[in-house]
């Protein structure tokens, strides 16, 4: 520790004669005897504490200069060791790869093979996901034949997902479309059911906010069957509905299209939003309902206009506040006041 003494090596002890004080055999001396004594003994014991200091100085440089030697020694194995563990572990993390990717061929050839499609659209995603990450040594340890049975597996899944992604949208099969939707972004197929799930919307929105009554004779066959209601009783609620979709009013199809429009993103979008975000099919899915909503309510505002002149009455009235302002606002009163009616004024603003 720091202040304790470090003492010389007993070779380096042996090998310095201590100084002695010579002393008369007659026993008495001059004064100028002791003089010289003294002068000799002091000069000794200078030069003997400055080679104790060079030697002890040197010996510490010897060790420290072993000690630097012997951990740069050691330092340098460590880096050597923690090399060889290094290559090692990327070893053992491209051999992981390589047996996951064989692993993950088979499970998708035999799902396919048993027309599992979402066991095996899965397996290609794990594959897929393992070959981006891992190296190319362990692309060689799983072997070529591997990466082959993937890219079949993988173009063969696409085709049998998409032809029954198509079929599920022309038929409106919902069913279908929940369980198929997922599937189509680990194939990277999130493009295609972006544009096929807007086709099957648009044809529900279209279906939903529709405002045209037939005048048919109410068809049983597609009326929900309500439980503990006779079929009497639910042909009746049926034509009571018909009846009061064509005697609708304005406000009531301006709410019947708000319904259809909430009521479609509240079943549809959380689950496009999970599937086809990335491709940006929520987006594209509020943007169509605002579309279809919008479209069909200024319709309905434009058929109102229409329906009561709202053009005429508009002019009118433009006409009657136009005069006001003259009489009240422009100059005043003036010579001609008793000839304006302000009643066929007030009345004709009264028929606006």
């Amino acid at each position: 520790g720091a202040g304790q003494f470090v003492p010389l090596p007993r070779s380096l002890r042996d090998a310095i004669p201590r100084p002695t004080r010579k002393i008369s055999q007659k026993g008495s001396s001059s004064s100028s005897s002791i003089a010289e004594d003294t002068i000799t003994n002091s000069s000794s014991s200078a030069a003997h504490a400055l080679t104790h200091a060079t030697i002890a100085s040197e010996s510490i440089l010897s060790s420290l200069s072993k000690i630097a030697s012997g951990g740069s020694a050691a330092s340098s194995e460590m880096r050597q060791l923690e090399s060889h563990r290094q290559r090692l572990d990327e070893e053992a993390i491209d051999i992981d790869h390589a047996l996951r990717i064989r692993e993950g061929c088979q499970r998708g050839g035999d799902s396919l093979m048993g027309r599992r499609y979402g066991d095996a659209a899965r397996a290609v995603a794990d594959v897929t996901a393992i070959l981006k990450e891992c190296s190319n040594n362990a692309v060689q340890l799983a072997g070529e034949e591997a990466l082959e049975a993937h890219s079949k597996t993988k173009e063969v899944t696409k085709r049998a997902i998409g032809e029954r992604y198509e079929t599920a949208v022309a038929n409106g099969d919902v069913v279908q479309l929940s369980e198929l939707t997922p599937l189509l972004q680990m194939l990277d197929m999130a493009e295609l059911g972006v544009r096929l799930y807007l086709q099957y919307s648009q044809t529900v929105l279209t279906k939903e906010m529709s405002l045209d009554v037939e005048d048919v004779p109410v068809d049983m066959a597609h009326v929900e069957r309500a439980e503990g209601m006779s079929r009497a009783a639910m042909r009746r609620r049926a034509e009571e509905e018909q009846q009061l979709r064509r005697n609708m009013s304005v406000p009531m199809k301006l709410a019947r299209i708000y319904n259809a429009a909430v009521t479609h993103l509240r079943h549809h979008l959380p689950m496009v939003a999970y599937a086809l975000g990335e491709a940006d099919g929520d987006a594209a899915l509020v943007q169509l309902v605002h579309v279809e909503a919008e479209k069909r309510a200024v319709d309905i505002m434009r058929d109102y206009m229409s329906e009561k002149q709202l053009n005429l009455t508009v002019k009118r009235a433009d006409g009657v506040g136009k005069k006001i302002e003259d009489r009240y606002i422009g100059g005043g009163f003036s010579a001609r006041d008793d000839e304006i009616n302000i009643a066929n004024v007030l009345g004709f603003a009264g028929d606006a």
